[in-house]
């Protein structure tokens, strides 16, 4: 290598490095499916048409259904409104909304601009976003059934 640098610094030629530089490949579904399938209480199932994931009895992952707004690789996951806010204000190479999906307490999710450690940030956030949801939604229907039970 010695040689190779005073050769290079009497033709102009730099030294390569020795290191490496690799570059991240881009995320697909499959990445998202290791990642939800590890976590707990999750399975893979179909939601219009598509893969998705539960976690428990809520749907916290899922492939978008091709539109010609819904760009290519990306994902949809639940999330409060005020976050999705905050999110797409603050990453918008990463998040983004259609007029199809703005009604829900979801965001969109482009693969290609993420890094594995980010995405399992996002699935987990989804996760324990579904948890929660499931949890209340039964307690609800608890109230409902005690309250149904008190009249009858």
């Amino acid at each position: 290598m010695r040689a190779y640098a005073a050769h290079g610094a009497a033709t102009g030629v730099t030294e390569m490095s020795d290191k490496k530089t690799t570059r991240a490949r881009t995320l697909r579904f499959d990445d998202v499916r290791v990642i939800a399938l590890s976590m707990p209480d999750v399975e893979e199932v179909t939601a219009y048409g598509m893969p998705a994931f539960k976690a428990g009895k809520t749907r916290f992952v899922g492939e978008p259904v091709p539109r010609h707004d819904v760009e290519p690789n990306s994902i949809g996951v639940p999330i409060t409104f005020e976050e999705r806010a905050r999110l797409l204000e603050s990453r918008p190479d990463v998040y983004y909304l259609t007029e199809h999906f703005a009604p829900y307490p979801g965001v969109l999710v482009r693969l290609s601009n993420v890094t594995r450690a980010e995405l399992r940030e996002i699935l987990s956030a989804a996760w324990h976003y579904a948890m929660e949801h499931q949890v209340a939604a039964k307690n609800t229907r608890r109230k409902a059934s005690a309250r149904r039970r008190r009249r009858a």
